[in-house]
């Protein structure tokens, strides 16, 4: 790989997960946090390719092999080529001899003059191919190298003894299960086998966490509020009879301050109690009076 190759590949591995800006101690949760990611993609794509069947774009048996034989995502990337050359590839014969044939092969669309030339032996070769030769398989992408992991079982004697299940511990144990589907997908009998003790041990497992959420639930006090909150609910209504509520009470029978006595009006003009100085009649005569002399 080039140096700018993994660049991008590292880049694209923490991308969503750190930054330029993430400080170390942040970076090593996050950096967990990626690995697990990264094993549960991979974990999602194994399970759909033991469980799925590829889609075929013809009914080649070539196309058909290498579905039954790579994984689904290596797959996808044969069928585009595959398609890209039953569609646009084409094919001449420029001679022919009792030993050897000489093909002109290229694109529809490209003109002959740059089209490869290839010589067909007939002394090492055969014509006529209906399958897909085993040699022409890439084995690192195949299924059957996919999903062994050798002859013996992965143990897990060499854990340290911990409370704690680490990643690569359930990595082992995945690998185990995936391998003992394997060794007995030949046998009915076999599959039936181990899938009845794993649906007992899974039914063991129900009845462990249940167990222990029942001791957790009664050794925490967050429990029993919500317990309360889970009450049936009681409406409280207004009563039916007459009660003294709180405060002064609308009819007050004290005696109230000179402070909260209602004020008398004054007028302004002639200083009389009573009025104000807009309806003082001393004033409108007195108004009257210096228009008749006006």
């Amino acid at each position: 790989m080039t140096t700018s190759g993994r660049s991008e590949s590292i880049h694209s591995f923490f991308d969503g997960f750190v930054n330029s800006k993430t400080v170390l101690n942040e970076f090593v949760i996050q950096y967990d946090k990626a690995v697990e990611a990264r094993r549960a993609a991979e974990e999602d794509e194994d399970f759909k390719t033991m469980n799925s069947m590829p889609v075929l774009s013809s009914i080649n048996p070539i196309e058909a092999k290498a579905g039954a034989s790579y994984t689904r995502k290596m797959f996808e990337v044969f069928k585009k080529e595959w398609v890209e050359a039953t569609i646009n590839l084409t094919h001449e014969s420029l001679s022919k001899k009792l030993d050897e044939i000489v093909y002109r092969f290229g694109q529809v669309k490209i003109k002959k003059n740059l089209w490869r030339v290839v010589t067909f032996r007939l002394s090492n070769k055969k014509r006529h191919v209906k399958t897909l030769p085993d040699r022409y398989l890439l084995p690192r992408w195949t299924l059957n190298v996919r999903h062994k992991v050798g002859n013996g079982c992965i143990g897990l004697e060499d854990m340290h003894d911990k409370d704690e299940v680490s990643a690569l511990a359930l990595r082992n144990v995945r690998a185990n299960c995936l391998k003992a589907v394997e060794k007995a997908k030949d046998s009915l009998s076999e599959i039936k086998k181990f899938n009845t003790l794993v649906v007992k041990f899974l039914e063991e497992q129900v009845i462990r966490k249940k167990s222990k959420d029942i001791v957790n639930a009664s050794q925490d006090p967050c429990v029993v509020s919500s317990q309360v909150d889970m009450m049936p609910q009681i409406s409280v209504r207004d009563p039916q009879v007459q009660i003294t509520t709180k405060g002064r009470p609308k009819e007050a029978t004290r005696i109230k301050s000179s402070l909260e006595a209602p004020k008398k009006r004054r007028c302004s003009y002639c200083k009389e109690l009573g009025h104000y100085q807009n309806a003082c009649k001393k004033k409108k005569e007195a108004e009257a009076l210096l228009k008749r002399k006006a």
